[in-house]
């Protein structure tokens, strides 16, 4: 994307006369003034380049903004706010992936990612190395818009010009096209691309969810020793879940539109007709977790909030289905009401369902 680098002014009428000559009286010279700083205030804002070019749309921006998370070298300090709470943190992120997070306030804690493992350390506790499936980057709330059925459940807008962390950004609007999703605004620097801010809001356009750089060094290479953990090497966490190894045995008869199956596990020890599946429309992600509930015949509905993730347990005949993800309560509350037997199964017998 071209961005202007400056703007030609054509013609600045001769004032040289008034502008040589002295002030005839104390009115005079206070219009001399206001005029010559008027002026001044035009030529600069002619010269001035815009943060955009106008061919640079949000789609092209948001791309842009994809590469840069990961491509770029930068360190830098942020705060988020999630959960009622706010944490201050600091990352480091070299070119081609590694990656550090250090936890600035409570409990010491680190969050390391090297290729294919994460490194877990906090105060008190083992540290630990979990597999890094999805490759998923530690800078929190950044959308993944590069799904081909994006620009059908969500659209896009181009925002006003702001500053964040001294420098210069366009913010760019991920609004939803229903009330199944969040929307998200996203705060872009002019020159990288780089994501500075961003929020996960409702559909009055309220944060629900948000980071913000508040000091950042843009194509500043990590030394070697800011992205390694600080502790003792670790232990790899067993597996808390394991693959299916069959169907599924159940499924959501009526998901929110745009939202589809993506893989299903199980408990690595737990109920064998137990399951975790997994939905998304491409940017938000659900998680649905199915199991008897023998035992607990009294179980009822709740429903709780976490920033923005939403949580709703649902007790139908003999299963408790649980569903939480980055999605508004109405998407969690549809998908647990609208668990069915897969094709060829019976429901399981227990007191009316």
């Amino acid at each position: 994307m071209q961005r202007f680098r400056g703007r030609a002014v054509t013609a600045v009428p001769d004032h040289s006369a008034t502008l040589s000559a002295p002030p005839s009286s104390p009115a005079a010279a206070a219009r001399s003034r206001r005029w010559w700083l008027q002026l001044v205030g035009l030529v600069f804002a002619s010269l001035a380049p815009p943060l955009f070019a106008a061919d640079g749309d949000a789609a092209n921006l948001l791309m842009r903004m994809s590469a840069a998370v990961r491509a770029l070298d930068y360190q830098g300090s942020f705060i988020y706010e999630h959960d009622a709470r706010i944490d201050a943190m600091r990352i480091f992120h070299a070119a081609g992936g590694r990656e550090r997070l250090v936890g600035l306030n409570g409990l010491r804690s680190e969050v390391v990612r090297d290729g294919n493992t994460i490194t877990c350390l906090q105060s008190g506790a083992p540290t630990v190395l979990l597999p890094n499936r999805g490759g998923t980057g530690l800078l929190p709330l950044v959308p993944d818009t590069g799904g081909r059925a994006f620009a059908r459940y969500y659209t896009l807008d181009l925002g006003k010009e702001d500053r964040v962390a001294g420098y210069r950004a366009r913010i760019v609007d991920i609004l939803p096209r229903d009330e199944y999703r969040y929307g998200y605004r996203l705060w872009l620097e002019e020159g990288s691309f780089l994501l500075l801010r961003s929020a996960v809001v409702d559909a009055k356009r309220r944060p629900v969810e948000q980071f913000m750089f508040v000091a950042l060094d843009i194509g500043v290479a990590p030394k070697e020793s800011d992205l390694v953990a600080s502790g003792e090497a670790g232990v790899s966490a067993p597996p808390v879940e394991v693959p299916l190894g069959a169907l599924p045995q159940w499924r959501i008869a009526d998901p929110p539109p745009g939202f589809h199956f993506v893989r299903a596990q199980r408990p690595a020890h737990g109920a064998a007709e137990a399951e975790h599946q997994m939905y998304t429309d491409g940017v938000a992600n659900v998680s649905v977790y199915i199991e008897p509930r023998a035992g607990d015949p009294a179980a009822v509905d709740g429903a709780a909030t976490r920033g923005a993730l939403n949580i709703y347990s649902h007790a139908d005949g003999g299963l408790r289905i649980t569903v939480l993800g980055d999605v508004p309560q109405a998407t969690v509350q549809r998908m647990a009401r609208s668990v069915a037997p897969a094709a060829g199964r019976m429901p399981p017998a227990t007191e009316s369902r």
